[in-house]
């Protein structure tokens, strides 16, 4: 890739504009959001945290959560070298969240990233591609979901295919 000297080449621009905007979004919704090279990692805390699962039942728990009003924002992993994708489901602060809670969570293959915690944010690029956004972009700062109803959501679809 040659290009004149002080001439970047076409493209990097606008990436590199992606990553500021993103960075200056998060931030205006209170986000705290450290950017280290090719990624923005937001840093759990007593606002938001995440629930990570399989996109497979990370689709039937935002499905369940939308249908009663409680969708909110969702990160798309992507899936290394012929290994499922991952979902992060924000959430709302789940720190002081019951032991059995995230035991129920454990024992169906979701991890909880709580306080302190770095997940990465879109545009960041992580191993196996790029960090995106399921659905549209948030334009506003999201409603993030109880960290309860993620917990309902999750036991309520893996119950009903008989992971108990």
């Amino acid at each position: 890739m040659n290009s004149p000297k002080g001439v970047l080449p076409a493209g990097v621009l606008p990436q590199l504009d992606t990553f500021a905007g993103a960075l200056e979004r998060y931030s205006g919704w209170g986000w705290l959001v450290l950017r280290s090279e090719n990624r923005l990692l937001l840093t759990t805390d007593h606002a938001v945290s995440a629930v990570e699962m399989a996109a497979g039942i990370g689709r039937e728990v935002q499905d369940y959560l939308s249908v009663r009003m409680l969708g909110g924002p969702v990160v798309v992993l992507p899936s290394a070298a012929g290994a499922p994708g991952r979902w992060l489901v924000l959430t709302e602060s789940a720190d002081e969240a019951s032991q059995v809670n995230l035991i129920r969570l454990r024992a169906r293959g979701a991890l909880t990233h709580r306080l302190g915690t770095l997940v990465p944010l879109p545009p960041s690029r992580i191993d196996g591609g790029g960090v995106r956004w399921h659905g549209e972009v948030p334009a506003a700062k999201p409603f993030v979901p109880p960290f309860s109803a993620v917990v309902a959501a999750l036991r309520a679809v893996t119950e009903t295919a008989g992971l108990r």
